[in-house]
């Protein structure tokens, strides 16, 4: 028998690959290994003039601090070189 859930997300298996590529773009471009765990949501941001989506990315090192970047786009949105960008601009990440 098939569970249904009326509250899942109507798009999970497109959001499920915009993610992957996140995590592909952001293992790449700080040259990440394997035990490094990289988590990347989406997630409504209720503030002020911001923007309806924002999307979190947090890389767990296994021997280092967390560390995380917010950007203000949604999954979908991003491209690598906005990654790339983003990453490259942040102080103090490897």
């Amino acid at each position: 028998m098939r569970l249904f859930n009326p509250f899942a997300p109507r798009d999970a298996a497109r959001r499920a690959e915009a993610a992957a590529r996140i995590k592909d773009w952001t293992r790449a471009a700080l040259g990440l290994d394997a035990a490094t765990r990289v988590l990347v949501h989406e997630l409504a941001c209720s503030r002020p003039n911001c923007p309806p989506r924002e999307t979190v990315i947090l890389v767990v090192p296994a021997e280092a601090p967390p560390f995380k970047l917010a950007l203000h786009s949604a999954m979908d949105d991003l491209s690598e070189d906005d990654l790339a960008q983003a990453w490259a601009s942040r102080e103090g990440v490897p």
